[in-house]
């Protein structure tokens, strides 16, 4: 009977080990954590709080360079969360001249430069010429911007060396943002 009793005894504790040894894992989770890059721009007005619409140079004589002062200068709001590119192109052609690399007769000439803030006296003195009438052959303005760090554009517009037309021009430029390649 003793040796009965020890054997139960012997079988219990082997019983409650075996219930209580953790059992192999049969499923196990792992997290996905990921970032989409981001591109976005806003133009505004030098102090960034208003919405950048029109450069009202007026009237100006022919072969007349105009330059934008500090309160004329573009913000450009970066919210992107990667490098980026700036590049710029004449969307909208004026009714009766064209841009170009220098200005002619019909023919006006627009430069742009970026800084990394608002200029007292801007002086547009490495410049990039917007030649470019399409998205596909826009003007880089500005290479490897940090992400979310803003630019202000400021341009240059020399006006054609003479016109058939004394109508006011409005020409439309785009600014477009572009991962850093």
């Amino acid at each position: 009977m003793k040796k009965l009793i020890c054997i139960l005894l012997i079988l219990g504790m082997v019983s409650w080990l075996w219930v209580n040894t953790a059992q192999a894992a049969t499923t196990d989770t792992f997290q996905i954590t990921v970032t989409c890059n981001f591109l976005a721009i806003v133009l505004k007005d030098y102090t960034g709080t208003t919405d950048y619409t029109t450069w009202a140079i007026g009237q100006q004589a022919e072969n007349t360079p105009t330059t934008m002062t500090q309160t004329e200068g573009i913000m450009v709001d970066n919210t992107s969360n990667v490098a980026t590119d700036l590049s710029a192109w004449v969307s909208e052609q004026a009714t009766n001249w064209t841009n170009g690399a220098s200005a002619a007769e019909n023919v006006y000439k627009l430069e742009m430069q970026c800084f990394s803030s608002s200029q007292t006296n801007p002086n547009l003195d490495t410049p990039v010429t917007i030649t470019a009438t399409t998205e596909g052959s826009a003007n880089e303005i500005k290479d490897n911007l940090s992400a979310t760090t803003d630019q202000w554009s400021y341009a240059k517009f020399t006006t054609p060396t003479s016109t058939a037309s004394g109508s006011q021009q409005t020409i439309t430029v785009t600014i477009k943002v572009a991962t850093h390649s």
